[in-house]
């Protein structure tokens, strides 16, 4: 039996929460560091929620310290439930998503050949609220590895692959490993590590774009799962 472990990022990959995250951190941001506290030219997308707090602080001339990002995340967290409630319907999961995730999960129960996972920029208490707001259940992904736990993106690919080793007793071979991204982060840090980048133009990169990053495979989105189901058979 060959295995796979799929790697899924969350934003503009498995969903889309109609900018609850970007408008929680500036909320969360506004309130800690008053009304003149901006976010103009901070980039999101690929990147870890540490990092986008530490852009935003030195954007405004602050030096980042432990005690910031702790206060920061919990005002985050906070203001980031408050926002998906207020998204409500307006958060959704990707074309595909749903059913690809349930033709995978079923495989899984079925041959015990697929692993799900996450790798995620997002902070370790923000994904889960992220995914159970476009109805996607946290459990279904055995592995995690999220943006406050590592400083930088192939780091988390490395952390998901001991913690796959550690609670299945299965350490994967890299070739059988698929990071499934909408950025080039998401195919660097693949690569990093000799995984498959498996790439979706559903974020604000194009499918020509993701080539010329390297990817792997490239789609439009997972309207059809037939090139990721390849990859495991």
């Amino acid at each position: 039996m060959k295995r796979a472990l799929l790697l899924w990022d969350i934003d503009s990959t498995l969903l889309l929460t109609d900018g609850a995250g970007m408008r929680g951190m500036a909320r969360a941001g506004r309130a800690l560091y008053g009304d003149s506290f901006r976010w103009d030219g901070v980039k999101a997308s690929g990147r870890l929620d540490p990092l986008i707090f530490e852009d935003a602080l030195a954007r405004n001339g602050l030096v980042p310290s432990e005690a910031m990002h702790r206060t920061f995340h919990d005002a985050y967290i906070r203001e980031l439930e408050e926002e998906l409630v207020r998204v409500g319907e307006r958060a959704r999961t990707m074309p595909g998503i749903r059913d690809t995730i349930a033709t995978l999960r079923a495989r899984s129960a079925s041959r015990n050949d697929v692993v799900l996972g996450i790798v995620t920029g997002n902070y370790t208490r923000a994904a889960p609220l992220k995914l159970r707001a476009c109805g996607l259940d946290p459990a279904w992904f055995e592995i995690g590895a999220f943006g406050d736990e590592e400083r930088t993106r192939p780091n988390l690919v490395a952390l998901a692959l001991a913690r796959c080793a550690r609670s299945t007793g299965w350490a994967p071979d890299p070739k059988r490993v698929v990071v499934i991204g909408d950025t080039p982060f998401d195919v660097e840090c693949a690569h990093a590590h000799g995984c498959v980048a498996f790439a979706v133009a559903t974020g604000i990169h194009g499918m020509a774009e993701l080539a010329a990053a390297g990817a792997d495979v490239v789609v439009k989105d997972l309207s059809d799962p037939a090139p990721l189901l390849a990859l495991i058979d």
